[in-house]
C-alpha cells in the first residue's frame, strides 16, 4: 500500500514538471518569435475623450469658413484642440476638405478618399508669440499668397490599421484659384516641423526622413533614429532644395 502511495505521489509529480516543462518551452519559443503579449488592467486602460467626428456633410454646423471672400471651405468631420502651427494656435484635424467658388458655384473635394487631416489653415498670417513677461513678443511670419496648408495622413505607416496623428505626415498646399493641389515633400521623407519667416511664397519645413521598411515580419526590429533635413519648398516654381542631415556632420564614435 505505501509502494503505492510513493509511485502514485511520484507520478504526481512528474506530470507537474511536465507541464511546466512544456509552458516554459512555449514562452521561450513566443518570446524568439518576437510575440508580444499585453495583460491590460483597470490602471491600465486609458479612456478615450475624443469626440467623433460626424459622417454627414451639413453645411449648417458652422464649421465652413469664406477665404478671401469667395471661396467657402468646408472640412468634413471637423475636430478642434489647442496646438499646432497656424495663426489661431488651434489643431483642425478633419476627414476631407471641400472648396466652393462663390463665383462660379463649382465644388472641389480635395482628396479622392477620406484620409487624416492633422491641421489645415491659410499660408499668410503675421502670429506674435510670448515666451516669457520679461521680452517683447516675437512675430511670426507665413507669406504664401491665397494658399491653404494642409497637413495630411494619406498612409498607414505604423501599421496599426487606422489612420492618425502617430503616423507620417505629408505636407499639401491647395490654391483655390487653379483648383491645384501640390504635394510638397520629396519622396520618403515626412513632416516634423514648419520655421516660420522664411522668403514670401516659400514654405520652410524640418522633415524626417522615413525608415527602410522591415523585411523580416516575425520580428519587430527597434527604429533607427529619425535622421532630420531642412526642406526649402518655392511655391511659385513647385520646386524645393533637401539638406543633407545634420547627423552625417557628426564624426562616429570610435569603438573601444
Amino acid at each position: 500500500m505505501m509502494e503505492k502511495f510513493r509511485v502514485g505521489v511520484f507520478l504526481f509529480f512528474l506530470l507537474i514538471l511536465a507541464v511546466l516543462t512544456f509552458s516554459l518551452s512555449k514562452s521561450w519559443r513566443l518570446y524568439d518569435d518576437g510575440y508580444e503579449v499585453t495583460v491590460e488592467t483597470p490602471e491600465s486602460k486609458e479612456k478615450d475623450n475624443t469626440p467623433e467626428p460626424s459622417d454627414s456633410l451639413d453645411l449648417e454646423d458652422g464649421n465652413g469658413k469664406i477665404y478671401w471672400k469667395q471661396y467657402f471651405i468646408y472640412p468634413h468631420g471637423l475636430v478642434t484642440e489647442s496646438g499646432g502651427f497656424g495663426p489661431d494656435g488651434i489643431l483642425s484635424h478633419a476627414r476631407n476638405l471641400y472648396s466652393i467658388n462663390l463665383k462660379d458655384g463649382k465644388i472641389q473635394k480635395l482628396f479622392p478618399h477620406d484620409v487624416y487631416i492633422w491641421d489645415f489653415f491659410v499660408g499668410d498670417f503675421v502670429k506674435k508669440t510670448v515666451s516669457n513677461t520679461i521680452d517683447d513678443p516675437r512675430e511670426d511670419v507665413l507669406s504664401l499668397d491665397k494658399k491653404i496648408i494642409i497637413f495630411a495622413v494619406t498612409e498607414d505607416s505604423n501599421l496599426d490599421g487606422v489612420l492618425n496623428y502617430k503616423d507620417h505626415k505629408l505636407v499639401y498646399l491647395f490654391d483655390p484659384e487653379t483648383s491645384g493641389l501640390q504635394t510638397v515633400l520629396p519622396l520618403g521623407f515626412h513632416f516634423r516641423k514648419l520655421i516660420y519667416n522664411s522668403a514670401r511664397n516659400h514654405l520652410t519645413l524640418i522633415l524626417g526622413k522615413n525608415p527602410d521598411k522591415q523585411i523580416n515580419k516575425r520580428r519587430k526590429l527597434p527604429e533607427p533614429e529619425t535622421k532630420l533635413h531642412i526642406f526649402d519648398y518655392d511655391a511659385a516654381s513647385a520646386k524645393g532644395v533637401l539638406s543633407g542631415s545634420l547627423e552625417s556632420m557628426v564624426a562616429p564614435a570610435e569603438k573601444p
